[in-house]
């Protein structure tokens, strides 16, 4: 198999099988166990855990039972599609079977009363092994459109790639972290094919996400191994996004670490694995950068932004101000001017009018 860098990297039996350290420390079990479902009827997400082989819930929160008008005793044991008002996306069948981690949906709710609301949906799997047996719903009502700082909100510590792939499936766009998550330069990422270094043994899985995207227009989630600059296998998880139709797609890429994980003893420590499945909801949808932004073949210094760098620069191309911008990203207005600043040092420009006009005439 061929890396980013060009070269040969033979493929690893032993990765075949291979779960990393932080994957091995989780017991499915668990999922199925009192606890996991106590973790879920007591969390203050409004969230539902569901059986992925029946499509049945089998534990729920008060806030999730709230949106749907049930008591937990009248909702557990229902049909998750009972409360889908139109027509079926078909990931749940991608869920159970192992293809996809999770998916994104803006569905209308069917509540017990018979109104019908508008909601967020972001569904994922639990546990480690694969087809996995239980999965999670994260509700949030109301349009995605009006949740933009709910969704961009992240952690500044937190090492998440962002970019975005061409008609021709090669990366026109990368943030810096890429750098700390795989070992590889922005400018030696640029203008290669994604998929070289993913692991062979996860392409359908990266492949059936990507037909899912462009098919749904709709988010999805993929586990996947991939080929860092010393020749080692990460395990990551890459969100996908359809962009402009298909071929093109943006993701976000994220290794997974230990600190994820529940230990299979502390059972208590579920509630946390599902607040920072919660948290992803937060932070992943759409962090990419959007389709006005140049690309590196254009504007080369641009591989020298990170991930918000990035996010600021898109926006501001897309017509936006500072305030606005400040709101879409969950930061204050003075973090998104930090974010200028260092912009302006890494492109050479003094001011936002200098930079606009490198933004345009890049195109």
């Amino acid at each position: 198999m061929t890396t980013w860098d060009g070269s040969e990297a033979p493929d690893d039996p032993a990765s075949r099988h291979m779960r990393t350290d932080a994957l091995d420390h989780l017991s499915d079990p668990a999922w199925g166990s009192p606890a996991a479902a106590e973790a879920v009827n007591s969390s203050g997400l409004a969230v539902a855990q569901v059986d992925l082989a029946t499509h049945r819930v089998v534990a729920a929160s008060d806030a999730a039972c709230a949106m749907v008008g049930l008591d937990r005793t009248q909702l557990v044991g229902r049909f998750v599609t009972d409360f889908v008002e139109g027509e079926l996306s078909g990931a749940l069948p991608l869920l159970a079977t192992g293809r996809l981690e999770g998916f994104e949906a803006q569905r209308q709710i069917r509540r017990a009363d018979g109104a019908v609301v508008a909601a967020y949906v972001w569904a994922h799997v639990l546990g480690s092994v694969r087809p996995a047996r239980y999965g999670a719903a994260f509700l949030m009502a109301g349009e995605s459109a009006q949740l933009p700082a709910l969704w961009l909100a992240s952690p500044g510590s937190d090492h998440k790639v962002i970019g975005t792939v061409d008609e021709q499936w090669r990366i026109d766009r990368i943030s810096q972290e890429v750098r700390a998550v795989l070992g590889y330069s922005p400018r030696e990422v640029a203008g290669k094919h994604p998929l070289t270094s993913v692991n062979p043994h996860d392409l359908p899985q990266v492949l059936s996400g990507l037909a899912h995207v462009h098919a749904t227009e709709r988010n999805a989630v993929v586990r996947l191994r991939v080929r860092q600059a010393d020749s080692r296998w990460l395990w990551c998880r890459a969100h996908l996004s359809a962009m402009g139709g298909a071929p093109r797609f943006a993701f976000t890429l994220r290794a997974i670490t230990a600190e994820e994980v529940p230990d299979r003893v502390q059972l208590d420590t579920l509630e946390s694995r599902l607040a920072r499945i919660a948290e992803e909801v937060r932070s992943v949808a759409f962090s990419a950068p959007i389709d006005r932004a140049p690309v590196l073949a254009d504007m080369p210094v641009l591989a020298d932004l990170t991930r918000r760098e990035w996010q600021t620069v898109s926006l501001l191309a897309d017509g936006g101000r500072v305030a606005g911008i400040a709101e879409v990203l969950g930061l204050t207005p003075s973090t998104v001017r930090n974010h200028l600043s260092a912009i302006y040092r890494k492109v050479d420009v003094r001011s936002q009018a200098e930079l606009l006009d490198r933004l345009r005439s890049s195109h």
